[in-house]
């Protein structure tokens, strides 16, 4: 390897490392699954996730969008409303109430910015909402917030469970 090949590519790990993210906001590793019935929608969250290094996996409709979650168990699920066969709403309650993905938060994206839907998206579950169009700004940093609060609540140790005493009858 001749040198200015060499120098390139110690200068490029020295800059890997000063630019190395935390854990909790690397997108190196993280997974989205991408639910919207419209292949536009999906092609464009793709390729903003896919630039800043995310996996991107897409599907479109609930129905599809559960049975990808408990396949792939995405690290995060950005979740449309008005689709056919299911809506968002149902998928999020059913994603929500299975112990295999429940620990996958879901943020809501519609092209209304109803109240209502924000509110209920919330009490389904759902850790934030985003209204359409997207901007790729909004989109990113939605991503990054609730993947770094996922991340840190899962390295929160969790309290320390102790047996029940056991109580030893007296003959």
């Amino acid at each position: 390897m001749d040198t200015l090949a060499l120098k390139h590519v110690l200068g490029r790990m020295w800059r890997q490392k000063e630019e190395t993210v935390t854990p909790a906001t690397s997108a190196a590793d993280a997974a989205v699954l991408i639910v919207d019935d419209s292949r536009t929608v999906l092609r464009a969250f793709a390729l903003m996730l896919e630039r800043e290094g995310y996996l991107t996996i897409p599907a479109v409709d609930g129905q599809q969008a559960i049975y990808l979650a408990k396949r792939h168990k995405p690290d995060l699920i950005l979740m449309d409303i008005v689709m056919p066969r299911m809506n968002g709403f149902e998928a999020t309650r059913i994603l929500v109430s299975d112990p295999v993905t429940k620990h996958i938060p879901i943020v809501m994206v519609s092209g209304s910015n109803l109240p209502s839907d924000q509110v209920w998206g919330m009490r389904l579950g759902a850790k934030g909402f985003l209204a359409k169009p997207v901007t790729r700004d909004a989109l990113l940093a939605k991503v990054r917030a609730v993947l770094a609060h996922s991340r840190r609540a899962e390295l929160r140790a969790p309290p320390l469970q102790f047996p029940a005493p056991t109580v030893v009858p007296k003959y």
